[in-house]
């Protein structure tokens, strides 16, 4: 019995042991936390998509490739309970920036100092990102951080999430969920309230928030003006037709060049329009541009304008790119509205009738002006008869003009009529009045307040100064004080405001929304085709003269964009920020005028003003239009402003000039440092040496290299990590382009381990592309594709996967792969940047693409090459890129070797020799394409093969001394064929083994195989 009960023991633990063997093991409480947090991330995914998409928000791209890069790696994370405390609080934010967006003033839209939030919450995400990663089995990456710089790097995680708590609970209300069930309900909640929004937007509805319209023009314009669509054909237009139709039958000559001339208010814009619209003139012209000139200031400025609208890439001067593209096109029709604005300013005029000559020279446009006044701009043909200035309505046009707003005919509204003098705009000004107020009413305030207005003399201006200041004391406007402050602050803006600056922008006015209806109703400010509130020039400089606008109104909106320029400026290139480009864009006609308006030495606030216009020039010269026209403005103010906006005005200085040259840099730099005596800002410091190092890289290489080396030394002085790993690239990026790769490769993984600490994905990315770039020409390729792939990956985080930096990465992958032969696989990767990279967008990545293209081809032997390189010589030339215009050329001359053995060398060899004698003290890249090219003995006839020789032993010396490794075992190569052909066939062996050798330890093919 007993035996049997120890059987029967050892039995029953035999079938428990199988059971729970078999049994599925039950999840871990972490575990179950992680799977809410996949459950809850997930769907939030395609919110901020979506919102992405339909608004264009700043950071929200980079926000939803971080999340989804998060969960993907979640369940591999070692160190999992600070991890998922981690990502559990971020699940939280991201639903409240989401009902944020819903709830806002402004729905889809936040205003800039929100926008800065969630740039910071982004910069949380990424620091989560770098150490959720370190936290992985599978990245080693954690092997480059201490133990106790893992714990501050949480710790900073952990502050980075309690702000955001605290800023966006604050902001949005939004009531923290903690059941999983009902933020799945929450985010299905959300999607609909997403959608529902999207849908709602209109062009009815929206102003310059982004819709459609928006995702279809070019990011960076020179303002509001700039972006007009054809306007609409006035809905009220009576008493034209004669000077209509002799318009559209000028239109129908060769070249015509017709100006619409006339005082302010007499509808010279309301008859281009309807010229516009003519079917005549639409059968006659396929293309009809219509460009406002308001916001012009200078003819550079005009030039923009149309470049703009011609959708060209913004450019410091597009005269010539304006008049190719004109001259491209078929038929075209351009009116230039409002021209007297840039026209009239005597130091303007010389350059705008230079601009009307260039465009009068393209003999299949039709050019059209409106203009106040009577004179005709100098040097153009005008097409004659002249067109004579537009005179006063007749008394039936003019009635009917009032009838049509106003539907009201009786003896008030004739004696009304009389006192208009048929102005058109003083008409209509006057019907609008007759709506509000009734034509009873205007007529008794009329007799009792024209004596004053008009007691200097009765002329049409007066008419029309009378007529404004009726609509001014009209009750309805004077029932709300704000609107006459509103008014006053249309006055200088050319580019009017959008209901989402309105609202956003804390002005101090009351109501604003409904003293904008007044304004409306009152016809003293209309919408344009873009939703954006403006004045008429007339009446903006009436307000402007008599109700001039004040400080206090002018400030906050010059905060308001301040703000949104210091948003643009800190994230500049680093994350996605295309909105914010796109609302300063629309706003630069405003901020010239909103900072002349601060720039003046009895301003209280004149050091904001200073460095809002330093702002602004760097977003200028950023989005390529080169300096700014207030910088001008700055340079006597400057001096009052402190010594640190004197040396950020020394730095922008330089940083404008690197296309061109400061006559006298030196007394600029010895400013400089005297400032430095007294700042003790090794930041601000550091800043300016890395400028000037690039200032004098092409200019002065022992100045580039002791500059330099200052920001080097000045680095190692501060304690702000993120801009260590800024300053640390710039002079890695100038030793790498110097050909000092070590040094460059070195200094490039300092910042590197700078911006992983601070974890700056943009910088740790822009420095492994230096690094990477190092590595190429030391001749490391295998781990080289390895580093660039992961600074890609790090890009693709910031949502930058389109932009310049990711495809000179991709560049410099598609280099190594040419280097070791691997020609499909660098076509492959040039392809797709030639092809996401246009010529007119981005010309540079273009270019680049083209040559890559066509030195494979000419490596080959492919006669297709040349194409490609000419048309990347072209854009090089066209952007002032010396170097790489001559490696284009030195390329050319490979492929005119390979194809064509019987031609003539004499002029191929001068080319390189010119190419050589250009790069020789200060640019090895090209240096080393020349004389590669050079010192080929097998590239050339036989006749030239001792002066091929002679460049090979060259070519070994200077790759030898830029430790090229190999350029180095391509001129070993080279001499073995020099020996060979002298006869020398042991040195030539030991030469090509070791050749070999090199080209093996490379696993370069082709260099291999030649040996």
């Amino acid at each position: 019995m007993c035996g049997l009960g120890i059987l029967d023991i050892r039995r029953d633990g035999l079938l428990l042991a199988l059971t729970l063997e078999t049994m599925p093991r039950q999840p871990t409480a972490i575990e179950n936390r992680i799977e809410n947090i996949v459950t809850g991330l997930t769907p939030v995914i395609p919110l901020l998509k979506e919102l992405a998409d339909a608004f264009d928000t700043p950071f929200v791209p980079a926000i939803s490739i971080t999340t989804a890069s998060l969960i993907a790696g979640v369940r591999t994370i070692k160190n999992k309970e600070d991890c998922v405390r981690l990502l559990e609080d971020i699940r939280v934010v991201l639903y409240a920036i989401l009902d944020l967006h819903i709830r806002s003033e402004t729905p889809g839209n936040l205003p800039p100092t929100m926008l800065h939030h969630i740039g910071k919450f982004t910069e949380t995400l990424h620091q989560i990102y770098t150490f959720v990663e370190g936290q992985q089995e599978r990245i080693k990456m954690k092997s480059l951080f201490r133990h106790s710089e893992m714990n501050i790097l949480f710790k900073d995680c952990q502050k980075g999430l309690q702000d955001a708590f605290m800023v966006f609970k604050v902001e949005s209300g939004f009531d923290f969920l903690s059941d999983i069930s009902e933020q799945q309900k929450k985010a299905e909640n959300m999607h609909h309230e997403l959608l529902e929004l999207i849908s709602g937007l209109s062009d009815e509805t929206s102003s310059d928030q982004a819709s459609s319209m928006y995702h279809n023009l070019n990011d960076s314009q020179l303002s509001s003006e700039s972006f007009s669509i054809i306007p609409s054909q006035p809905k009220i237009f009576h008493g034209r037709d004669s000077e209509l139709q002799e318009i559209a039958k000028m239109l129908q000559c060769q070249s015509p060049r017709i100006a619409i001339l006339g005082p302010g208010g007499m509808g010279k814009t309301s008859l281009a329009r309807a010229v516009l619209h003519h079917p005549e003139v639409i059968g006659k012209y396929e293309h009809r541009l219509f460009v406002s000139c308001e916001s012009a200031i200078t003819a550079i400025d005009l030039v923009a304008s149309i470049g703009a609208y011609l959708d060209l890439k913004p450019g410091s001067d597009l005269t010539q790119p304006v008049i190719r593209s004109l001259s491209a096109k078929v038929a075209p029709l351009l009116i230039l509205d409002n021209l007297e604005s840039t026209w009239e300013p005597l130091t303007s005029r010389g350059g705008v009738e230079e601009l009307l000559s260039l465009l009068a020279d393209i003999p299949h446009l039709a050019l059209l002006i409106t203009m106040r006044g009577a004179e005709h701009p100098a040097k153009v043909r005008w097409t004659r008869p002249f067109l004579p200035p537009l005179k006063p309505l007749s008394d039936a046009a003019a009635q009917q003009t009032f009838l049509d707003i106003a539907d009201d005919d009786n003896d008030e509204m004739k004696k009304l009529l009389e006192f208009t003098g048929n102005m058109p705009l003083v008409v209509d000004l006057m019907a609008h009045l007759v709506v509000c107020d009734g034509a009873a009413s205007v007529l008794a305030r009329w007799e009792t307040e024209k004596t004053s207005v008009l007691s200097d003399g009765y002329d049409r201006r007066s008419n029309l100064d009378a007529s404004i200041n009726m609509s001014l004391l009209s009750p309805r406007f004077t029932s709300l004080p704000g609107a006459m402050d509103l008014l006053r602050l249309l006055s200088i803006l050319p580019d009017g405001l959008s209901d989402l600056e309105l609202l956003q922008s804390n002005l101090p006015i009351k109501d604003i929304l409904a003293c904008k209806a007044v304004l409306l109703r009152t016809s003293l400010a209309y919408n344009d085709d873009k939703k954006r509130l403006k004045s008429l020039v007339p009446i903006r400089e009436h307000v402007q003269h008599f109700h001039p606008v004040t400080l206090s109104l002018v400030k906050p909106l010059q905060m308001y964009f301040s703000i949104l320029l210091d948003l643009y400026q800190k994230y500049f290139g680093t994350l996605q920020t295309a909105g914010s480009i796109k609302q300063i864009a629309l706003n630069l006609g405003n901020l010239h005028q909103i900072l002349l308006q601060g720039l003046k030495p009895q301003n209280p606030d004149l050091r904001n003003s200073v460095a809002c216009a330093f702002a602004l020039n760097m977003f200028s010269r950023q989005t390529g239009r080169g300096r700014h026209a207030l910088m001008n403005h700055i340079q006597p103010l400057v001096q009052l402003c402190g010594p640190k906006l004197e040396v950020l005005f020394i730095t922008e200085q330089f940083r404008v000039q690197f296309q061109s040259t400061i006559n006298d840099p030196e007394p600029l730099v010895s400013q400089a440092k005297s400032r430095f005596q007294v700042l003790n800002d090794p930041v601000l410091e550091s800043q300016f040496y890395s400028t000037l190092g690039f200032y004098y890289a092409n200019r002065n290489n022992s100045k580039a290299k002791a500059a330099m080396d200052k920001v080097v030394e000045l680095v190692n002085t501060t304690e702000h990590i993120n801009t260590h790993a800024d300053m640390l690239s710039y002079a890695a990026n100038f030793y790498w382009i110097s050909g000092e790769y070590n040094t460059g490769k070195t200094i490039a993984r300092k910042a590197q381990r700078l911006a992983q600490l601070a974890a700056n994905l943009y910088e740790e990315a822009h420095a492994l592309r230096i690094e990477a770039g190092c590595n190429v020409f030391l001749g490391e390729y295998g781990s080289t594709v390895f580093i660039l792939q992961r600074a890609r990956q790090l890009l693709e985080l910031c949502s930058l996967s389109d932009s310049p930096m990711y495809y000179r990465a991709m560049d410099l992958e598609a280099d190594i792969h040419l280097r070791k032969s691997e020609y499909a696989e660098a076509r492959k990767l040039h392809m797709y940047i030639a092809q996401k990279s246009t010529a007119k967008d981005n010309p540079v990545d273009h270019a680049y693409a083209l040559m890559g293209i066509g030195e494979i081809d000419a490596a080959i032997g492919t006669h297709g090459a040349n194409p490609d390189l000419e048309n990347a010589r072209k854009l090089f030339t066209s952007l002032n890129l010396q170097t790489e215009t001559f490696i284009c050329e030195a390329i050319q001359v490979e492929h005119e070797l390979r194809n064509n053995k019987d031609l003539k060398t004499t002029t191929l060899k001068k080319t390189l020799e010119k190419c050589l004698q250009w790069s020789w003290t200060g640019d090895p890249q090209l240096t080393l394409y020349s004389l590669q090219r050079m010192g080929d003995s097998t590239l050339w006839p036989s006749a030239d093969f001792r002066w091929a020789a002679t460049y090979a032993f060259i070519y070994l010396a200077f790759a030898s001394k830029k430790q090229e490794k190999l350029a180095l075992h391509k001129a070993i190569r080279y001499l073995g064929d020099v020996f060979l052909a002298d006869n020398d066939e042991k040195t030539a062996e030991s030469t090509f083994i070791a050749a070999l050798d090199g080209f093996t330890s490379m696993d370069v093919h082709r260099g291999g195989q030649n040996a």
